[in-house]
């Protein structure tokens, strides 16, 4: 019988990546986030007829977390009115979870920055042209980012902030082929409300899998075509990808 793994130095990496304080080297990727961040603001009131009809594809369950509903139909509403990157799950998560729970403009600015750079080492563990022919990227890398940027703006010790991203990976998801359709937009969403909910039921005493991306069988092992761990590991101590 397969024995679950009792330890993950990708999952650990990423928790440290996401709790850490920011390194000097992060502080470029922080003012991208926080101009990402004003113009998410900005253009949120173009996209806001659309609520009702995202809120209303969601389960009464669900609706009952007032920052989950906020972060589907504004992820939804940025991933409508531009190209969708990993970044639109991780701003849409972010601002809800800023809103919710009062967070300051250097803390969110600072948990966008962590997000948008854990899911760019995902993906770059993980990309290949096969990943991208079958999945949307932006939904199913960049709910890692994004649940990583709720723990951090909660304030998810380590072992919370791990069952977070476990319960991420188990959801990730989203079809390349609906790129440009209606349903990327929905998808990009509930990424978003994804990172949200993760964050939530893990602050709870929820958990999940130890090696839920670099497992037997987790998220790589399921989803992807190639995975490079060292990506990931090899990367702490060096230059942040975003900043570059």
């Amino acid at each position: 019988m397969h024995e679950a793994a009792s330890h993950s130095a990708v999952s650990e990496a990423l928790v440290t990546l996401a709790l850490a304080p920011l390194p000097k080297q992060g502080e470029a990727a922080v003012e991208q986030a926080r101009r990402a961040l004003n113009e998410t603001r900005a253009g949120a009131q173009a996209g806001e007829a659309a609520a009702p009809r995202v809120a209303s594809t969601q389960s009464p369950t669900q609706t009952s977390l007032d920052a989950r509903v906020r972060a589907w139909t504004l992820g939804a509403q940025l991933a409508a009115r531009a190209v969708p990157s990993l970044a639109t799950p991780v701003l849409a998560a972010a601002l809800a979870a800023g809103e919710r729970f009062g967070a300051s403009e250097d803390d969110l600015a600072e948990a966008v920055a962590v997000g948008v750079e854990a899911g760019t080492r995902v993906l770059a563990a993980l990309d290949s042209d096969e990943y991208r022919a079958r999945w949307n990227v932006a939904s199913s890398i960049g709910v890692l980012g994004a649940t990583l940027a709720v723990a951090r703006l909660i304030k998810l010790d380590a072992a919370r902030t791990q069952h977070a991203l476990g319960v991420a990976a188990t959801q990730a998801a989203g079809l390349a082929r609906n790129a440009g359709k209606a349903m990327e937009a929905i998808e990009i969403g509930k990424a978003a409300a994804d990172a949200i909910e993760s964050a939530l039921i893990a602050k709870h005493g929820f958990t999940s899998a130890v090696a839920s991306i670099d497992g037997r069988r987790g998220l790589a092992a399921l989803m992807a075509y190639r995975f490079d761990a060292a990506r990931i590991v090899g990367h702490a101590g060096e230059p942040w990808i975003t900043a570059a």
